[in-house]
């Protein structure tokens, strides 16, 4: 197989990994699973050297739970502020504090842990690659039963098959990179699929 096919042949292979079917462990639903009535999404775990992305996938994941599926949410600004008077900044102390605790704070029904497990521009030779990978539980707050959770994953990518054409993709990255930060949207597409992905067979609220 000659050079150039070669490379057209992982770059086709790669897209198509990167666009099937979801990937990661089923989701999981409880037996008998009744949709809480408000419910209170919690900072992003971060397992990513991004400082920006579980910032931008919590509000993205809050909005889409609201308008996609009619769940109650609690204001992302008031989950914030009350974190901040018991000393917690960032979904990493979370597991330290009782899940009664997190309950009482904001009078939901349920809490929802995320963590953030790829949220990446890659520019790799002849391919730029985009992917965001997450997990979520939805904990109910009263029994401490995990009432639902999923992993949800957003990824494109692009290849060329010349050094001209490698070049002109990765300035093509960086200025879309810097036009979306600018817009404070990084990712935008890969995380409303991967949202989509994790929540799409989760019941809506009643």
């Amino acid at each position: 197989m000659a050079f150039p096919r070669l490379l057209t042949f992982f770059a086709v292979l790669s897209a198509f990994t990167l666009s099937g079917c979801p990937m990661g462990p089923k989701p999981y639903l409880k037996s008998g699973f009744v949709p809480p009535r408000r419910v209170a999404v919690l900072p992003m775990d971060n397992h990513t050297n991004d400082l920006n992305g579980p910032d931008v996938v919590r509000y993205w994941f809050d909005q889409r739970l609201r308008e996609k599926k009619g769940y109650q949410t609690v204001s992302l600004d008031e989950i914030d502020e009350k974190l901040k008077e018991i000393g917690i900044n960032d979904g990493g102390q979370l597991a330290a504090v009782p899940l009664p605790k997190l309950a009482a704070l904001f009078s939901a029904d349920a809490v929802i842990y995320g963590d953030l497990l790829n949220f990446d521009y890659q520019t790799t030779g002849f391919l730029n690659i985009r992917k965001v990978k997450a997990s979520f539980k939805m904990v109910e707050s009263k029994t401490g039963d995990t009432l639902w959770q999923a992993e949800g994953l957003g990824a494109n990518s692009e290849g060329g098959i010349s050094s001209k054409a490698a070049l002109q993709l990765g300035l093509k990255s960086l200025g879309i990179q810097l036009v979306e930060k600018a817009a404070n949207s990084p990712l935008k597409t890969e995380t409303w699929d991967m949202i989509w992905n994790a929540i799409e067979d989760l019941p809506p609220a009643r």
